[in-house]
């Protein structure tokens, strides 16, 4: 059953834990940040805030078996999360305080020679709200996180809710020791973060959500799955490229103690919590990133590149640029993967193939059982693959972005063998496994190459430990090679990059030819702001609310 994850219904879990809004309809994003003065008013404002909170209770679906019995989704969903400070300002008990893990005690900003926040990233770059707690400025210490993520009208425009619920918040952040933190946006003016996803005409004069992001490449296909997420219906199609790759290369959701405090992890173990000891049951740890794009740089580069390369190999321009950035990211920019399409030439038959895709999933009324099984067939090439039989990364580069961020099977301490019953699967990548939350910010407008935009992505990053998986995958994965045998090249795309970065890309083996080398690689993205934050359940934020947190 999809509850599994949830003990009791009084402990329900946050639904931004479950679910990734944005591709559950809710395109419509609104981050806002406050300041706590007093713990008594802070107290009342958690109250005030927590029957509003939307848990992970199943919602209304067209593929849930009991569809008629479940509740619609909301309007517009809220949900809460607090600072190790924030916590500190509302008075929770020392004991309690002093058993979280380091790397939320300390925060993001000082931990950011592990996250590369330094150069074009550092604190002197970030927004102002962000930015002013780092210089000490009395009243800005950042303690509660209030994200909104609403549904749309058919015109692709927020339901009003939305601004009914942004003015209530204003009016939650204007009372006695609460504040609503201003400051958001390079000029520092707005009291939220605004996120949305793309929106594209439907054809009938009505808007549906399309998934890519400023770079144009389609975002979020590969986030998780995790035991007791969706009922085993849905779980039994999901999970495949979603899940962890067993020795016997089926796929299984991941142990829910990955993502969710207080359930058994991959380790097989339910690691140690602070007290009292259900306080961070059902609750996890959020990294709020804001990821700004240099849309121009990005695109500038590959121009230049694929000139050369286009010269060299013989290939048209278009070719050469649709390649590269294929090759840099590991999908070309329709999503389809390397792994599945690894040439032009093989992306063009496969477009032709299923050319049907795009009418199939324009459709807003329902669907045929035989369009929702093409569907289905189509979803599982995008995400359902392994690197087994592409080590060299002829087909996808090793360095990839997606092969960085999501090691399936590339380490595999037996890749090698040629006898299956040696493999292990995707054991040591199930632990670095993260949820990823977040929308793109800012105007969409491709022909806009101007670096100085205000772009890019709100990067919300979910996991039960936040050093052994967030900050793993981007100082290893994404900003050293080491894992991957590339030396000390960072991912092209993500990475942090110093004079002198590159990119290699592989040649086949078997044919003629030389590799590739994208030399001097640019700063693509730039950090702008973020923190770590708790996201407790809602008998804890109840608990914190009442002030009857006891850790004896």
């Amino acid at each position: 059953d999809g509850d599994r994850v949830n003990a009791k219904p009084g402990d329900l879990s946050q639904g931004n834990v479950v679910r990734a809004y944005s591709r559950f309809g809710f395109p419509h994003a609104r981050y806002f940040l406050f300041h706590i003065a007093e713990a008594k008013d802070g107290r009342a404002f958690l109250a005030d805030l927590h029957p509003w909170v939307t848990t992970s209770e199943r919602w209304r679906h067209a593929w849930e078996p009991d569809n008629s019995a479940l509740p619609t989704p909301p309007q517009v969903t809220l949900n809460v999360a607090l600072t190790w400070k924030g916590l500190r300002a509302l008075d929770l008990p020392t004991e309690t305080l002093s058993q979280f893990p380091r790397e939320f005690i300390d925060g993001m900003a000082p931990r950011n020679h592990i996250l590369t926040d330094i150069g074009p990233s550092g604190h002197h770059h970030w927004d102002p709200v962000w930015r002013a707690p780092i210089q000490n400025k009395r009243g800005t210490d950042i303690h509660v996180l209030i994200t909104l993520n609403a549904q749309m009208m058919p015109d692709g425009t927020p339901v009003p809710d939305l601004e009914k619920m942004t003015d209530w918040l204003r009016e939650l952040g204007g009372r006695q020791g609460i504040k609503l933190l201003t400051g958001h946006g390079p000029a520092g003016r707005a009291d939220f973060q605004q996120g949305g996803a793309r929106l594209v005409p439907r054809g009938d004069g009505t808007m549906m959500i399309d998934a890519q992001e400023h770079f144009g490449f389609e975002d979020g296909i590969g986030n998780p799955v995790f035991s007791g997420q969706y009922p085993k219906e849905v779980e039994a199609r999901r999970v495949k490229g979603r899940g962890k790759i067993m020795p016997d290369q089926s796929w299984a959701p991941l142990a829910a103690g990955e993502f969710l405090i207080g359930h058994v992890d991959e380790s097989q173990q339910i690691p140690y919590a602070t007290q009292p000891p259900n306080f961070m049951f059902n609750g996890t740890f959020l990294a709020f990133r804001k990821l700004h794009e240099n849309v121009g740089t990005f695109h500038k580069y590959v121009e230049r590149q694929a000139t050369d390369y286009a010269r060299v190999q013989g290939v048209t321009e278009h070719e050469a640029r649709l390649t590269l950035k294929a090759k840099i990211v590991g999908r070309w920019t329709n999503g389809v993967p390397l792994m599945a399409a690894p040439t032009y030439a093989d992306m063009m038959r496969f477009d032709a193939e299923w050319s049907d895709i795009p009418v199939i999933r324009n459709k807003s009324g329902q669907r045929t059982g035989a369009e929702q099984a093409r569907l289905d067939a189509w979803n599982a090439l995008m995400i359902d693959f392994k690197y087994r039989d592409d080590q060299v990364g002829t087909r996808c580069p090793i360095s990839a972005h997606i092969r960085r961020g999501n090691m399936r099977d590339m380490l595999d301490p037996r890749m090698t063998s040629s006898n299956p019953k040696d493999w292990t699967g995707s054991a040591l990548t199930n632990r670095r496994r993260i949820l990823r939350r977040g929308l793109p910010y800012g105007a969409f407008d491709p022909d806009n190459h101007d670096d100085t935009a205000e772009r890019g992505v709100i990067f919300i990053a979910m996991c039960a430990n936040i050093f052994r998986q967030f900050e793993f995958v981007l100082q290893q994965w994404m900003n050293y090679g080491l894992d991957l045998r590339a030396g000390n090249d960072t991912c092209p795309l993500l990475g942090f990059h110093p004079p002198q970065s590159k990119f290699m890309v592989p040649s086949d083996p078997d044919h003629d030819g030389t590799p590739w080398i994208m030399n001097e690689l640019p700063q693509f993205v730039e950090t702008r702001g973020g923190e770590y934050f708790f996201v407790p359940s809602l008998n804890t934020l109840n608990m914190i609310a009442l002030g009857v947190v006891d850790p004896t």
